[in-house]
C-alpha cells in the first residue's frame, strides 16, 4: 500500500509538471481506488508538482501559458479530489482574496493567471473582473471576508482607480483589515505603491503569490502576540 501510494503521489505531481490533465484525473482516479487521503493527495501530490512548475517559471526555464497550463491541471484535479472530502475536512485555504481589473480598464489576462496560480497555490480566490468601481472591490471584499484586496490596472490612464480603492479603504475606516496588493502591466513600481497607499505591488505572478504569502505570514504572527498579549 504505502509503495503503491508513494507512486500514485508522484504521478499525480507528474502530471502536474506535464500539463497532462488526462495524467492527473487518471491519477485521480488511482489515488480515490487506492483510498489514499484525498488531502494527502493534493498537498503531497498535486502542490509538489505546482511548486516545481513554479521554480521552473522563475528560473525562467518554461514560459508563462505553461505555467498556466500546469494551475489549470492542479485546480481541475484538486477539484475532483475535494469532492470525497467532507466539507469540515477540508483544508483551510491560505487566504481568501478578492481581486479585479480597475474601473476603466477591461483587460483580463493578468487577473486570470493571477487567479490560476494563487487557487492552485491553495487560496480562495474571487475574481470580479475588469472594470470594476471601487465600491465592488469593498464589497467583495466585505461579504466573504477577505485577507487580500488585489486591484490590476493594465492602462496608465486607469492607475488612478487603485489609489481611490486605497482611499476608500482608508475613509471607511477598513484599510488595516485588509491587505491591500496592487499591480499590472501599467504598474509604474514602489513610489506609486506607497502613494496608492498599499502593502505591496507586484507585476510577476510568482513574485505576487510569494509576496502575497509573506504579507499574511506577518499579518497572522501580529494576531498571535496581540492575543497573547490580551
Amino acid at each position: 500500500m504505502s509503495v503503491n501510494k508513494e507512486v500514485i503521489l508522484k504521478k499525480l505531481a507528474e502530471a502536474v509538471i506535464n500539463f497532462d490533465e488526462a495524467a492527473a484525473m487518471a491519477a485521480v482516479s488511482e489515488a480515490i481506488s487506492a483510498q489514499i487521503d484525498p488531502v494527502e493527495a493534493i498537498t503531497r501530490g498535486l502542490t509538489a508538482g505546482i511548486k516545481e512548475v513554479g521554480d521552473k517559471f522563475g528560473r525562467g526555464e518554461i514560459p508563462l501559458p505553461f505555467l498556466m497550463l500546469a494551475a489549470q491541471v492542479m485546480e481541475k484535479a484538486t477539484n475532483e479530489l475535494l469532492k470525497y472530502v467532507p466539507e469540515d475536512k477540508r483544508p483551510e485555504p491560505l487566504g481568501v482574496m478578492v481581486l479585479g481589473t480597475v474601473e476603466g480598464d477591461i483587460h483580463n489576462l493578468g487577473t486570470n493567471i493571477v487567479t490560476a496560480v494563487f487557487t492552485a497555490a491553495g487560496f480562495k480566490v474571487y475574481n470580479i473582473g475588469v472594470d470594476q468601481p471601487v465600491e465592488n472591490f469593498i464589497k467583495k471584499a466585505e461579504e466573504v471576508n477577505a485577507d487580500i484586496i488585489g486591484a490590476s490596472a493594465l492602462m496608465s490612464n486607469t492607475l488612478q482607480q487603485q489609489k481611490f480603492l486605497g482611499e476608500a479603504l482608508k475613509k471607511r475606516g477598513i484599510r488595516d483589515k485588509y491587505i491591500y496588493m496592487v499591480g499590472g502591466g501599467a504598474f509604474p513600481g514602489e513610489e506609486w505603491c506607497r502613494e496608492c497607499g498599499a502593502d505591496d505591488y507586484a507585476t510577476d505572478v510568482m513574485i505576487a503569490l510569494e509576496k502575497a504569502k509573506n504579507l499574511l505570514a506577518e499579518r497572522k504572527g501580529r494576531k498571535t502576540k496581540t492575543a497573547k498579549r490580551k
